[in-house]
C-alpha cells in the first residue's frame, strides 16, 4: 500500500506542474471556536462567493495556535466539506497565534539574496524563535525614504505550520497556499476601501473581533505596518454569563447575541456584558497607546472592525467614543458577489465572521 500511495502522490504531482484536471481551491479558516469554509470564483463583475460553510469547533480543539484535539479537527473539516458540497481538492490555509510574526521592516536593500540575508539577521534579532525554526516569505513594498526598502515579511515556527496543513491535507486536500490570518483580513479590507484609499493617506486600525483573541493591525502606507494578537475576546462574556447565571455554554452564547425569547438582552447579561466590554476596551486602548508612543506616530485616523462580537449591541459606537474616532464595521459582501436568496443566517455569518475566510479565497488563481 505504501509504494500505490506513494505512485499516487507522484502522479498527483505531475498533475498539479501540468496544470491536469480540476482545480478547486476552497479557503478554511480554522479559528479556536470555529472553521469557516469559503469558495470564491473569480468573474468579470468580481469575486462571486460560490460556497460559504461553518462548523463549530470542540471546546479547547485549539489552545492558541497549539492543537490539543487533531482527530476531531479533521473530522470537522470532512464534514463542513461534506455536509457544504464544496468540491474542492486544493485549499488556502492562514495561521495565526504567538508562534506567528508579521512584520514590516526597513532594509538597505539589494538583491532579493541580500534581502534575504538582512531578514534572516533581523529575525534572529527580534522574532520569538530562531529563524533557523521557522519558514518564512516576504513582500517588498519599495522604497523608502531613507533610501532603503520597506519590506513585509511573514513568518512561522515550521512545525506549527506543519501541523496545520496535516490537519487539513487528512481531511483529503491538499494545502496549496498558507497565508497568514492579519494579511487574509487586510487584504478584504483593501478591496473594500480600495476607492477611499486611493486618495487617503490616512492610517487606519483594523480590529479582528474573535472569540479567544482580537486581532490588532495598523495599516497605512499601502500595508500592515504593525500587527499582534490581544488575548481577549468574546468568548469571555459568554463564560461569565454562563458562570454567574448558571446555563449551559450554548445558552449563554445565545444570550450574549440574541436575547431572552423576546429578544431583550436580560439586565444581568447587560451588566456583565458592560464589564467585561470595559476591560476589553482598555486593552485596546492600551496597546493603540503603546504604538503610538513607541513609534512616534500621531494618532490613528479610522477604525475597521470586524469578526462576531462587532454584532454585541453599541460595540462600535462605544469604541468610537473610546478611541474618539470613526468606526466602520467591514461589510465583505460591498466587494464580493453573492446569490441574495442566500439563507438570512448564512449571510450574516458572511459579513461579521467571514472576512477571513474570504480573505484566504481570494489567493485562488484565476482561470
Amino acid at each position: 500500500m505504501e509504494f500505490i500511495d506513494q505512485i499516487k502522490e507522484r502522479v498527483e504531482f505531475v498533475k498539479d506542474i501540468l496544470k491536469i484536471g480540476p482545480r478547486h481551491f476552497v479557503g478554511i479558516d480554522i479559528g479556536q471556536s470555529s472553521i469557516r469554509f469559503a469558495e470564491v470564483k473569480h468573474t468579470k463583475k468580481g469575486p462571486y462567493i460560490v460556497n460559504f460553510h461553518y462548523e463549530p469547533l470542540p471546546e479547547a480543539a485549539l489552545i492558541d495556535d497549539e492543537i490539543q484535539k487533531p482527530e476531531e479537527i479533521v473530522e470537522v473539516i470532512k464534514k463542513g466539506l461534506q455536509e457544504s458540497g464544496i468540491k474542492a481538492n486544493f485549499a488556502i490555509i492562514g495561521l495565526f497565534g504567538h508562534n506567528v510574526v508579521s512584520k514590516r521592516l526597513q532594509l538597505a536593500g539589494g538583491t532579493s539574496e541580500d534581502i534575504d540575508d538582512q531578514i534572516n539577521w533581523e529575525g534572529d534579532q527580534y522574532f520569538p524563535f530562531s529563524m533557523d525554526q521557522c519558514s518564512y516569505s516576504f513582500h517588498i513594498f519599495g522604497e523608502n525614504q531613507a533610501g532603503g526598502v520597506d519590506v513585509f515579511v511573514g513568518a512561522s515556527r515550521t512545525d506549527i505550520l506543519n501541523n496545520f496543513r496535516e490537519l487539513v491535507e487528512k481531511a483529503g486536500l491538499k494545502v496549496k497556499i498558507i497565508d497568514l490570518i492579519n494579511v487574509a483580513f487586510s487584504n478584504v479590507f483593501e478591496k473594500v476601501y480600495e476607492d477611499e484609499l486611493k486618495t487617503s493617506k490616512d492610517t487606519y486600525l483594523l480590529l479582528d473581533l474573535g472569540a479567544q483573541k482580537t486581532g490588532f493591525i495598523i495599516y497605512k502606507n499601502g500595508g500592515i505596518s504593525f500587527s499582534k494578537e490581544i488575548n481577549i475576546g468574546g468568548v469571555i462574556i459568554t463564560e461569565e454569563i454562563q458562570r454567574r447565571m448558571g446555563v449551559s455554554y450554548f445558552e449563554a452564547e445565545d444570550l450574549k447575541m440574541n436575547g431572552d425569547e423576546e429578544g431583550n438582552l436580560p439586565e444581568e447579561v447587560l451588566d456583565i456584558m458592560d464589564e467585561i466590554v470595559e476591560s476589553f476596551f482598555k486593552e485596546i486602548k492600551k496597546t493603540v497607546d503603546f504604538y503610538i508612543s513607541s513609534t512616534g506616530e500621531e494618532d490613528l485616523n479610522k477604525c475597521i472592525i470586524t469578526g462576531g462580537n462587532t454584532l454585541i449591541p453599541n460595540l462600535a459606537e462605544s469604541l468610537s467614543e473610546l478611541l474618539e474616532m470613526e468606526v466602520d464595521i467591514l461589510d465583505p459582501l460591498e466587494y464580493f458577489q453573492y446569490d441574495e436568496d442566500l439563507d438570512e443566517e448564512v449571510i450574516d455569518e458572511i459579513r461579521y465572521r467571514g472576512v477571513v475566510a474570504l480573505g484566504l479565497a481570494l489567493r485562488t488563481p484565476k482561470e
